[in-house]
């Protein structure tokens, strides 16, 4: 049985960020700015700052007492990813091969994601065909 998520909408910082403590997990500010300017982005400190106090005042991210405030992730990936897959869906008709096909144009894959993705499709077609079987 399938898990139940919640779903959450994230602006475009707000899910690069949340990219940092998925990989890091807690983070101080000065360690996520740190992190953050590791992508090639250059924010100021305080823009960072900013960002997470909203985050935290929207839930998506606790913040301690502490000095320096440790910022921890409220938010699983399932649950962010789970809002854009519904808007992914809707806007592929129910059809995702051509979708699929235009994320494959825009970002080529390395040869573990082609396996996995290979897996992860034989292994659906062998659910599906048990399925249909009974």
């Amino acid at each position: 049985m399938k898990k139940e998520h919640k779903l959450v909408k994230l602006s475009p910082g707000e899910a690069e960020l949340l990219e940092l403590f998925w990989e890091h997990g807690p983070l101080t500010l000065p360690g996520a700015y740190q992190l953050y300017l590791g992508t090639g982005k250059t924010p100021s400190y305080s823009t960072i700052q900013t960002r997470l106090n909203r985050m935290a005042d929207k839930g998506l991210l606790d913040r301690s007492a502490d000095f320096p405030a440790i910022y921890t992730c409220n938010v699983a990936r399932e649950d962010a990813q789970g809002k854009y897959f519904e808007l992914l869906d809707t806007l592929a008709g129910k059809n995702l091969a051509p979708l699929m096909l235009h994320l494959f144009e825009k970002r080529s894959l390395t040869p573990d994601e082609i396996a996995t993705m290979k897996s992860i499709l034989a292994q659906i077609d062998t659910e599906q065909n048990s399925a249909e079987r009974q």
